[in-house]
């Protein structure tokens, strides 16, 4: 933890993201503004201004005074702790922070995000209230190791079942990437929950936008887990569906910056697009008045909104299971099962002709003989007697564990929105050309 803080307080001081902002724009002979991705005052790359830092500052003193040093709270709950502390608390604009609409708004979208970005408050002092908490199914990672066992478990067995044999720890078949799925509603788990069975994926359903809080729990688990990160995001086809992948995906690249540089991520829109609309003629509704990016939408695209709720019917949800399941195909290793069991019998046959080359029969009869009087007394012994009976691996030398690793030759041609092999530039504008409904 202690490295982490180091690790934020050294990009504060630095101003790292705004440097990668500014030296790409230099090299490249490009403007700030054509390689944001996000607008202006949400843009992690964007927000390392003096009104940014004034009102990350801002932020971290009313958590300061307001809670314990280690406590952590949700918005709404430093809302009403700043309106109820009796200190008629002041914005930086020298106005009253009030029980407002108004002021919600500006604290959830200024401080919040100068906050943490700039690096005043920790990512994880404040929780989601809105987010239910994710599914998680990735195997972690298991270090082989080996050992001898003499074949006691709970259960008293016969004496002459007593016989050493070799435990291997680590035939785990464990794919080449670290998979995530992002679905937009909670609706969702039905189709979505078994595919991340499946493909051991974790499973992450809020109530739209995905915020920063649960960006940066899956950049970490990712960086934490070693592999690279796939992540599939499931949305509704319009204008803020069309915008989460690009969302996550520049925010990632922003903690990649920031905090985790050994990240590596893929991000995969599935669902919902127009054409998928178009080809499984499903319903759609105009937007609402308040949407400012209906008219560029429709002119783009030919098509009004639609929830991705519709292909969660009894007839049309096999379709989003089709579609999910086509997303995984280029990331997975088939046969890696097949050939981890196959490595693990081979194993076990080798390590079993090692013991019955070495083991001292003599021996194994003295502790078969001990043994036939301490199993006849209570269960309760048999912890100390598994102790007793143990056998030094040091005279054996056991195979080595070689487990099968993942074979993937990935298709250049998948439909990841940015991928492994982009540079930030490169990711940059793609996010762009998304943003802009390719133009």
């Amino acid at each position: 933890m202690l490295s982490r803080v180091k690790t934020i307080k050294a990009s504060l001081e630095n101003g790292t993201l705004r440097s990668v902002l500014e030296s790409a724009c230099e090299e490249h002979d490009l403007g700030l503004g054509e390689l944001t991705v996000l607008s202006a005052q949400i843009d992690p790359y964007r927000l390392d201004t003096e009104s940014g830092h004034r009102d990350g500052r801002w932020l971290a003193e009313q958590l300061a005074a307001l809670f314990d040093p280690n406590e952590k709270t949700h918005w709404r709950g430093l809302h009403y702790a700043i309106v109820q502390s009796g200190r008629n608390i002041k914005k930086p604009d020298d106005t009253l922070y009030e029980n407002t609409e108004e002021d919600w708004t500006w604290l959830t979208l200024m401080p919040a995000k100068a906050a943490r970005w700039l690096g005043y408050v920790p990512f994880d002092r404040i929780k989601d209230e809105r987010n239910a908490d994710p599914v998680i199914h990735h195997k972690a990672r298991v270090e082989p190791r080996s050992q001898l066992s003499i074949g006691l478990d709970i259960e008293i067995p016969d004496v002459e079942d007593i016989e050493p044999q070799a435990v291997a720890v680590g035939f785990v078949a464990r794919q080449a990437f670290h998979f995530a799925i992002f679905g937009e509603k909670s609706s969702l788990e039905t189709v979505l929950l078994p595919v991340a069975q499946k493909y051991e994926a974790d499973l992450y359903l809020p109530t739209g936008e995905i915020s920063d809080t649960l960006i940066y729990q899956i950049a970490k688990d990712a960086d934490e887990d070693g592999r690279p990160l796939v992540m599939f995001t499931v949305s509704d086809c319009d204008p803020s569906g069309y915008q989460m992948p690009v969302s996550i995906a520049r925010k990632l690249q922003a903690l990649k910056n920031l905090l985790f540089p050994d990240l590596r991520f893929e991000v995969v829109p599935v669902a919902l697009i127009p054409d998928q609309v178009r080809a499984e003629k499903l319903p759609s509704k105009p937007m609402k008045k308040t949407e400012k990016r209906a008219d560029r939408w429709f002119k783009a695209f030919g098509i009004y909104q639609t929830e991705i709720d519709a292909l969660t019917t009894p007839s049309k949800r096999g379709i989003l299971t089709k579609l999910v399941e086509k997303a995984f195909r280029p990331y997975i290793d088939r046969a890696l099962s097949g050939r981890v069991k196959e490595a693990k019998d081979k194993w076990y046959e080798e390590a079993q002709r090692v013991i019955d080359d070495n083991v001292d029969a003599r021996r194994l009869e003295v502790i078969r003989k001990e043994a036939a009087g301490k199993l006849a007394t209570m269960q309760a012994e048999i912890d100390r007697i598994n102790e007793s009976l143990q056998l030094s691996s040091d005279d054996f030398d056991l195979p080595p564990i070689e487990v099968p690793e993942p074979e993937i030759e990935l298709d250049p041609k998948r439909q990841a929105l940015v991928s492994f092999r982009d540079d930030w530039v490169t990711a940059s504008r793609a996010l762009i050309a998304r943003k802009s409904y390719g133009k």
